[in-house]
């Protein structure tokens, strides 16, 4: 299986809901597609969050290009913002990166 970005169609009630931008698991051979658990919980939480709207597109925040990637890096040592991944930042991480800005400021 190999993680790409498809356009999902769904269907809720008498409605079609699109949603593009959305990771996914295809398979290589068959073409059969996957979602983590984590993809379904978001694309219902934009569903319920935008009702009247049949065209979403599924965030994803860490998508950076490989620039903005670079920079990241140098600022950010342990590399929390730049993964890209569907977890959540956790708290305690954004505290580290802050200070870890903030002294860089500091010695600048």
């Amino acid at each position: 299986m190999v993680q790409e970005k498809r356009t999902v169609t769904r269907e809720i009630g008498n409605q079609t809901i699109v949603i593009t931008n959305v990771p996914v698991f295809c398979c290589t051979h068959c073409q059969e597609i996957l979602y983590s658990a984590q993809t379904v919980k978001k694309m219902d939480e934009l569903i319920r969050r935008f009702p009247n709207k049949t065209l979403l597109v599924y965030p994803n925040l860490l998508d950076f290009n490989s620039e903005l990637r670079s920079y990241l890096s140098k600022l950010d040592p342990h590399n929390i913002l730049a993964t890209a991944s569907e977890e959540p930042v956790k708290r305690y991480e954004i505290v580290v990166l802050a200070n870890s800005l903030r002294s860089q400021l500091r010695s600048a």
